[in-house]
């Protein structure tokens, strides 16, 4: 057999059995359909088959009768089966937020949708009026994912100003407190009482406010800063200012910030005694008295005040209290500071202090306050009789003695905080109940009809809606002070007794509400209240 017969006779079989098929054409009046016969054996078209493929492109408006039609015809001639598709528009969104400062994106594509290009989705951001900040990665991710939303532009924030502040040049935090060193112990020659200038010195300096940067929004549009807001320099008595930015000494003495105003006062100092020759001293500054108190005398400072000698049974009051010998009280006198006492030795005195009381060698049947911590641990470190009490710590080498002195030491307490505590609270009920009236007063006076109230209502009206932000303001203040009151005796839960050496039988230990009598010498402890009793633990 020749290959041309050979090729005629494999030709002849692709042929005998072809299988039918369909075109499916779009005109301008409509989509036609053609349907072919299959040859041979081949298999005819299926309805399914043209269904399904003119669902996939969208078209179902087709009645199924014209379809079995044509298809059982298999005629090969196009015909019409349903009406040309409108092709749907993409949906392009673009909001703008309300401060103008970003921008969203939302591309929909309904069924049918012909596809949307990049140029067209800028165009429609250019036309929402945006210029400013846009993302272009974010409107690609936008086309490529439809029903998305995506940020397509952001502004460029501003950046506020700085409050203007104040840099001061003078150590106004250890003003008050015994230098210590570093092994701990307290340098009770370097006391620090006084924080001292000189004439023209350099005392503080105002930072200025800054203008703040502005930013941009969107649409282009400039976004102003808030300037930083001023401040006063702080000027009080006897300093000056230059340039309006520096504050400096006009002569020299004392430095106290008081109401947020530096103020160089001079020093009080007495060469000798405070008695007969002095009389009794009262100044809002600091006193230095380089003798000793004497019984029956006074003094009284607001500032500071430094004792070279003792104090004999009199009365000494300031914001430090330091005597560098000792306090003899002799069951008349006492000593108040608002801060800090420091002494050699206390004895038959009443001692109170806001923070800490430091004595370097003993405290003998004395009554001794501390809002913070008595500490006892030089020399001798001797506590024996009286009541000691301190908010955080109570410490000391030796309490009590061989032959059961009755000693009280108490921590976890603050008889002036809880005082204060107490009277917050009712000040607060009051200045509530007084909001409260006028808020109602207030309200029945707004209900009236402004146009026709009479002169003293509106007076009224007035007076109390200045009343009211006055009493909001006061109550919140009380309420933060509340506050820290709260933390601070919260804090003083955790009070320590701790003895360096010994304390001894006679001695009674309360920590908050916890008491334990001392019935065997203990030494080296560390007393503490835990689940509700007091625990000794080693001293550290």
């Amino acid at each position: 057999m020749s290959d041309d017969t050979r090729l005629l006779e494999q030709a002849d079989d692709y042929v005998s059995s072809l299988d039918g098929y369909f075109t499916i054409t779009t005109d301008e009046d409509g989509i036609y359909l053609a349907v072919y016969s299959p040859q041979g054996e081949g298999q005819p078209v299926k309805v399914s088959q043209i269904t399904e493929l003119l669902r996939e492109r969208g078209i179902d408006k087709v009645e199924n009768a014209l379809l079995v039609r044509v298809v059982k015809e298999a005629l090969g001639t196009p015909i019409k089966v349903a009406e040309k598709l409108v092709e749907t528009e993409p949906v392009i969104q673009v909001l703008v937020s309300r401060d103008r400062m970003e921008a969203t994106l939302q591309v929909d594509m309904p069924k049918g949708c012909r596809p949307v290009t990049i140029d067209e989705i800028m165009d429609k951001v250019k036309q929402t009026g945006i210029v400013y900040g846009i993302d272009s990665a974010a409107i690609e991710a936008a086309r490529t994912r439809p029903g998305s939303m995506v940020v397509c532009a952001k502004g460029l924030p501003p950046v506020n100003g700085v409050n203007a502040g104040i840099t001061y040049f003078v150590d106004l935090e250890n003003k008050g407190r015994p230098v210590e060193l570093d092994d701990g112990r307290v340098d009770f020659k370097s006391l620090n009482m006084f924080t001292v200038v000189q004439k023209d010195e350099l005392l503080a300096e105002k930072v200025p406010a800054t203008q703040g940067t502005a930013g941009i929004d969107v649409l282009g549009n400039e976004v102003a800063a808030k300037p930083g807001k001023d401040l006063l320099l702080p000027t009080g008595k006897n300093v000056y200012a230059v340039e309006g930015l520096k504050v400096y000494a006009a002569q020299a003495g004392q430095i106290v910030i008081t109401n947020k105003k530096i103020t160089v006062i001079p020093l009080i100092e007495v060469k000798g005694d405070v008695d007969l020759s002095t009389g009794n001293i009262e100044f809002v500054g600091s006193v230095i008295v380089k003798g000793s108190v004497q019984t029956g005398f006074t003094v009284k400072a607001e500032g500071n005040v430094e004792i070279a000698g003792n104090v004999s049974g009199g009365i000494v009051e300031g914001k430090n209290v330091a005597v560098r010998m000792g306090i003899q009280g002799m069951n008349k006198g006492y000593i108040k500071a608002s801060e800090n006492v420091v002494a050699k030795y206390i004895e038959n005195a009443t001692v109170l202090a806001g923070k800490d009381v430091i004595v370097s060698d003993v405290v003998l049947h004395s009554k001794v306050s501390a809002g913070k911590r008595v500490i006892v641990d030089e020399r001798r470190g001797l506590i024996v009789g009286g009541q000691i009490s301190a908010g955080e710590e109570i410490k000391a080498k030796t309490i009590g003695t061989y032959s059961a002195t009755n000693t009280d030491i108490e921590v976890g307490v603050n008889p002036a905080l809880r005082e204060e505590y107490q009277t917050l609270r009712k000040e607060i009920k009051k200045l509530e109940f007084d909001l409260e009236q006028a808020q109602k007063a207030l309200h029945i006076l707004r209900a009236m009809n402004q146009s026709t109230m009479a002169p003293d209502k509106h007076e009224m009206l007035l007076k109390l809606t200045k009343a009211q932000f006055h009493l909001i303001g006061q109550t919140e203040t009380m309420r933060n002070r509340l506050s820290e009151i709260e933390i601070a005796l919260e804090e003083m839960r955790y009070g320590h007794i701790k003895v360096a050496d010994t304390v001894h039988p006679g001695v009674k230990l309360v920590i908050g509400t916890l008491v334990k009598p001392v019935r065997d010498a203990t030494k080296f402890a560390n007393f503490y209240a835990e689940d509700g009793e007091i625990k000794t633990g080693s001293y550290k």
